[in-house]
């Protein structure tokens, strides 16, 4: 890779927007000029008139390898990530075995393939993972875990181990794990998918046996409703509050959510918690068909904008795609036989690399909200999060992961844009604001639209507290 000097953009910094000139060396942002003042050097130069230059997006939510290989979900996955301004990932590994084997396996095989700088959160569902927490940490250099409040008492069929083996993720798990991680080291995070399975459990079995031959994904939203989401959210923060620790309530799809967030941490100190939503729940909602079949479940329009609302207000901090790459035929076989109704179909859907355009578009060009709020949502405080220190900002000394924004840009979502799959929930939207360039660790990753970088560049982040 050679320096490099990019001119002429408007920069998105993490409190304001202007004009400057970035010199990267290195790999590293080295310095940072008023337009015009940087003295004549030899390196590369990127004329960027025209353009917002904003950190390169972070999605810390990402499903690799369930329904297909890591080798061809960080090949292609990755592919499409860049091509949406994307530079670095966050993967939920619950791998089935010994962690610290299944984990190195999945670090050769994305620094062999990945387009971007990767890092790795831990799904908690044994006994024996708390027992080996601190060494997770020490060796593997993961600083970021998960609890899954939707696998109550049956985490043992996903993970192939006896039931006996296996935690039972009720409340009493999430306490004794939040505590653990406080007492190895408060930036430890404990990441929550929350919805209440003594709830969501019974209903979805009333709205099956009401209406067993659905082809929607109402029913599902009836199955799952927000209050579902919402009463565990509560449960999480009070639980928080006591031990005053680090969570984090991944994919939140709910306007009634948002409500408990800012009713309990106006009145009582829940400890460190951070809201991400998705994009599907901003921008979609329960009138769309079975391909949008996702836990949490899509809800209404009304949550779609209150969840705007609470990026524009702060409250929602980040951003995760939720990203499953998965082909329809995948998501409609169960069992050797095509799924022809919404209980037999698999959750999950492809959504990589569409953050960024979809945040521009829909967030800054259609409802103003600012792109250092935007920048804010992508990028810096999801690394702030995540123990992610060379990432998120632009600052000298930090990581050159940029994005080049064209604001004019159209694309509508065809085939071509689909990513890692035959399909896609966003088929036929239009987004306005797509980068021209990607640039990695300051190596440009894709032009106009095109790959120009080989898979395999990307680099494990190892997390140290």
């Amino acid at each position: 890779m050679s320096d490099m000097l990019i001119k002429n953009g408007t920069v998105v910094f993490e409190t304001d927007v202007k004009e400057a000139d970035i010199y990267i060396k290195d790999e590293k942002i080295a310095a940072i000029y008023e337009p015009g003042e940087a003295p004549d050097m030899d390196c590369d130069v990127l004329d960027a008139t025209g353009l917002v230059v904003m950190p390169g997006a972070i999605d810390p939510h990402q499903h690799l390898g369930l329904y297909n290989s890591f080798e061809e979900s960080y090949r292609y996955s990755t592919a499409r990530d860049v091509i949406g301004g994307l530079t670095t990932i966050v993967e939920y590994h619950r791998g089935k075995g010994n962690y610290f084997e299944t984990v190195a396996n999945e670090i050769e095989i994305g620094e062999a393939n990945s387009l971007v700088d990767f890092g790795i959160s831990l799904g908690l569902c044994a006994k024996k993972h708390m027992e080996e927490l601190e060494d997770y940490v020490a060796k593997l250099g993961i600083t970021s875990f998960k609890f899954f409040f939707d696998k109550q008492d049956i985490a043992h069929t996903f993970y192939g181990i006896s039931q006996e083996e296996a935690l039972k993720l009720d409340k009493a798990d999430l306490y004794y794990i939040i505590k653990k991680l406080h007492e190895i080291d408060p930036k430890l995070l404990l990441c929550i998918h929350c919805e209440d399975p003594d709830m969501f459990r019974a209903f979805l079995k009333e709205q099956q046996e009401l209406h067993p031959d659905s082809t929607g994904i109402e029913e599902w939203d009836a199955g799952r409703p927000d209050f579902v989401e919402s009463n565990c959210v509560a449960g999480a923060m009070l639980i928080n509050a006591e031990l005053k620790g680090n969570i984090y309530i991944v994919h939140t799809s709910a306007k009634k959510s948002l409500d408990v967030y800012k009713a309990l941490s106006s009145n009582i100190d829940c400890g460190s918690v951070t809201i991400e939503t998705c994009p599907q729940y901003l921008m979609l909602d329960k009138t769309i068909g079975m391909d949008a079949k996702v836990n949490p479940a899509l809800h209404s329009k009304e949550d779609n904008e209150a969840l705007w609302e609470g990026i524009r207000e702060g409250i929602v901090k980040t951003i995760g795609t939720d990203n499953v790459p998965v082909t329809r035929e995948q998501k409609y076989t169960r069992n050797g036989k095509h799924a022809d109704n919404l209980w037999d179909v698999w959750v999950g859907f492809s959504g990589q690399g569409i953050a960024m355009p979809s945040l521009i578009s829909e967030g800054h060009i259609k409802r103003g909200i600012p792109l250092t709020t935007i920048a804010q949502v992508l990028s810096t405080n999801t690394a702030k999060v995540f123990n992610l220190p060379s990432k998120g900002s632009i600052r000298v000394g930090k990581d050159a992961d940029l994005a080049l924004i064209d604001l004019n840009w159209e694309r509508t979502i065809t085939p071509e844009l689909y990513g890692c799959s035959d399909f896609s929930i966003y088929d036929g939207m239009t987004f306005k604001g797509w980068p021209r360039y990607t640039i990695g660790r300051g190596e440009i990753l894709q032009k106009d639209g095109v790959i120009v970088a080989k898979p395999g560049r990307g680099k494990y982040l190892k997390r140290s507290i």
